[in-house]
């Protein structure tokens, strides 16, 4: 924990920036309770967190783009309506059987082989599996944080992607979007 000086302090200005002792911000968050015992205040997680999107260009289309990102998914993904939109071809005999959360299997309809997706400055070529009827427009999985050595830098509410391409190691830091 930090705190900015309002006023010099000892050899210290007016604005310096100071860390302030570890065991003396414990000991503030020490709470007097009505029983006469001492208790630490506990911030805890939220129950439920949305997941974030971005807008990259894919396929070197125009096309405004929502893309989820979910770092539990062991794909990359497509709804069919905007691969076709995208103008995207893929092969129908790269097929995947997937089991979904009631406990029904459904089939993707193929694999559209290194799409192009730019992330600022960056391109990265992902394979992209096509399923119908996907309540999402594409869902970015494990192959592109692997792919891309994804880093989210979490602010409060905000966060914010990190990514390296990795042919040139080039870096870019993406906004996201609930």
């Amino acid at each position: 924990m930090f705190k900015v000086l309002t006023e010099p302090v000892g050899d210290m200005p007016m604005g310096a920036v100071v860390q302030l002792d570890p065991v003396d911000q414990f000991n503030v968050d020490i709470v007097d309770c009505p029983d006469g015992v001492k208790k630490v205040l506990t911030i805890v997680a939220a129950t439920t967190k949305g997941l974030r999107v971005i807008f990259p260009k894919v396929n070197r289309s125009s096309i405004l783009v929502e893309v989820v990102l979910d770092t539990g998914s062991q794909i990359i993904s497509i709804d069919m309506q905007i691969a076709k939109s995208l103008d995207l071809n893929w092969d129908p005999d790269m097929v995947i059987h997937m089991q979904s959360l009631n406990g029904g299997l459904n089939s993707t309809r193929g694999l559209a082989r290194n799409v192009p997706f730019k992330f600022g400055d960056i391109v990265l070529y992902l394979q992209v599996h096509i399923v119908d009827g996907a309540p999402y427009q594409v869902l970015l999985g494990q192959p592109f944080d692997t792919l891309a050595n994804t880093k989210v830098l979490n602010n409060g509410e905000d966060a914010e992607l990190e990514l390296t391409c990795p042919n040139t190691k080039q870096r870019v830091t993406l906004p996201t979007f609930k």
